[in-house]
């Protein structure tokens, strides 16, 4: 049976007077692919800020394997082995793709900061096996063609790849995605399905927000429906499709069409 590795109870985050999410709990079980969705401004990157450590909520617990983590600072959380991307791609646009994949190994390495000038057996050692933890993302991610490329230069999908190679190269127990088929093509919306579920195959728990309803519906495990920052609806993508609060999120209801 399944354990559940991230349980968020009764999570608010405010921001003055306004509150983004507002008493939200989630049980993220081990080997999923859990999807969270919702209209826009539901507060579903809050959620993901909150459990990775770029916001505190003002209340509520954020357990990962029986440890509270709120309150910890991002790279503790990362540490932990949670890591995320983002929505809009943040990556080292001059630098070629195998080094943006090899800053995502720093938290890995064990050089110290006098290993810049003395370069020991150990340091070279060390230096070594990241960078064939970087040969092994280029390969998954069949990214190899553009190793030596300046990540600037690429399209936008392979930036995406490239984004995600990085994250996995920090070997994650739960990786994030916050929107990861924003902006990409069918075709490469489909390449970003297969990817995903190889993920998932590494081992890897996966929790993501994405807008593209049939991808959610044909990926995920687990659904959690978000709106005005509070939990409206969960169970499997079939209960979601079915679900009445659901589809007045989305699509209103009747009542709001008379007026």
């Amino acid at each position: 049976m399944a354990r559940n590795e991230l349980i968020l109870s009764d999570v608010t985050k405010r921001f003055g007077g306004l509150t983004a999410v507002d008493a939200l709990s989630l049980k993220v079980e081990e080997g999923q692919i859990y999807g969270v969705i919702g209209p826009n401004g539901a507060g579903k990157t809050t959620v993901f800020n909150c459990i990775t450590g770029i916001y505190k909520s003002e209340e509520g617990s954020v357990n990962w394997r029986g440890e509270e983590i709120r309150g910890l600072t991002p790279y503790q959380i990362v540490d932990r082995g949670i890591v995320r991307t983002f929505q809009t791609i943040r990556l080292f646009s001059q630098m070629s793709v195998a080094e943006n994949i090899m800053s995502g190994r720093h938290i890995k390495s064990s050089q110290k900061l006098w290993h810049g000038i003395i370069h020991t057996a150990a340091s070279r050692r060390d230096e070594l096996f990241n960078w064939h933890k970087v040969e092994e993302q280029l390969d998954f991610f069949d990214l190899g063609e553009f190793a030596a490329t300046p990540t600037g230069s690429l399209p936008y999908g392979i930036q995406r790849r490239v984004e995600m190679a990085r994250a996995l190269a920090v070997e994650p127990t739960l990786l994030i995605l916050d929107e990861p088929a924003a902006g990409l093509n069918d075709k490469e919306t489909l390449e970003l399905l297969e990817t995903i579920f190889k993920i998932r195959g590494k081992g890897v728990t996966v929790l993501l927000i994405e807008h593209d309803m049939d991808m959610v519906m044909e990926m995920t495990d687990y659904l959690a429906v978000i709106n005005f920052g509070k939990l409206i609806a969960e169970g499997t993508p079939a209960e979601i499709q079915q679900n009445p609060a659901v589809i007045e999120a989305y699509l209103g209801s009747e009542d709001d069409d008379d007026e």
